[in-house]
């Protein structure tokens, strides 16, 4: 890979966590983290294609590396998630906490199998 494949992958990543804190910012018009699961689900969605999508692209490795590492790895964050969930636990509303998680996987792997169909259609 040449310098240029990760200052791509880099750029990528920068715009996919901005979309994140962008959406992140909503939080406070909603009780539960909702931007943080779209952000996830759309993220699946795209890895999803992406990953389908590179077993027959002329350059697999840049594609997974610059929009499924830089731009999907930018906008889906693991440690938000986690982070929303410990806050709700904290709140006393633990039934939340435990469907956010369980509805953010659920939702992540159903998005991420939708990608892949909806790329092998393509």
């Amino acid at each position: 890979m040449s310098l240029w494949a990760y200052v791509a992958a880099a750029l990528a990543c920068g715009i996919g966590a901005t979309i994140r804190y962008s959406l992140s910012r909503l939080r406070s018009i909603w009780v539960l983290p909702w931007p943080t699961l779209i952000a996830n689900v759309a993220g699946s969605v795209l890895l999803g294609a992406i990953a389908q999508e590179a077993l027959t692209a002329a350059n697999p490795d840049m594609l997974m590396l610059v929009v499924g590492g830089g731009f999907a790895g930018g906008l889906t964050t693991f440690s938000s998630l986690a982070v929303d969930a410990v806050v709700l636990w904290h709140e006393d509303k633990r039934p939340a906490a435990t469907a956010y998680v369980l509805t953010t996987f659920g939702a992540g792997l159903a998005s991420a199998s939708a990608g892949w169909a909806l790329a092998s259609l393509v």
